[in-house]
């Protein structure tokens, strides 16, 4: 069979948007809610500043596991607590953040901050959350356009 040559193909209109909304379902029904998130996308310079700050800390973390070795030391891996990898996640999606509409919380309005943000993300009855977002922010095909051609 052959390959399909349609020359209008643009791959410009694969790229990722800089930004992309996220509208929160409610947990136990699915129901999509109208508090909505907005996050920058994978190409967006936070993104990318909050990508090569991640792998800068890898890249000393192996340097200095490398000079260990030189030196005939033993390494040893710094231990991280479940709070502290949690409280990490937490701060690289607030880093990627851009607002999120405002949501009452037992008769209070809650606007966007990133205090805001990671109160809620941090907060234990609402993993569900945090669950979204993160299953959002992995996925980049949220970021692209669907296209009109397929």
């Amino acid at each position: 069979m052959p390959l399909p040559t349609d020359t209008d193909f643009d791959l410009g209109d694969l790229d990722a948007r800089d930004e992309a909304e996220l509208a929160i379902k409610h947990p136990s029904t699915g129901e999509i809610t109208t508090w909505v998130w907005t996050f920058y996308g994978p190409g967006h310079p936070k993104t990318i500043e909050l990508a090569n700050r991640v792998s800068r800390d890898a890249l000393r973390d192996l340097a200095a596991q490398k000079q260990a070795r030189v030196n005939g030391k033993k390494w040893k891996e710094e231990e991280q607590s479940i709070d502290h990898l949690r409280a990490d996640n937490v701060a690289s999606i607030v880093a990627r953040t851009k607002t999120f509409t405002p949501v009452k919380i037992s008769g209070e309005t809650i606007s966007f901050s990133p205090e805001a943000a990671i109160k809620l993300l941090l907060d234990r009855k609402k993993g569900w959350l945090f669950a979204q977002v993160m299953e959002f922010l992995k996925e980049d095909e949220n970021f692209i356009h669907p296209s009109a051609k397929s």
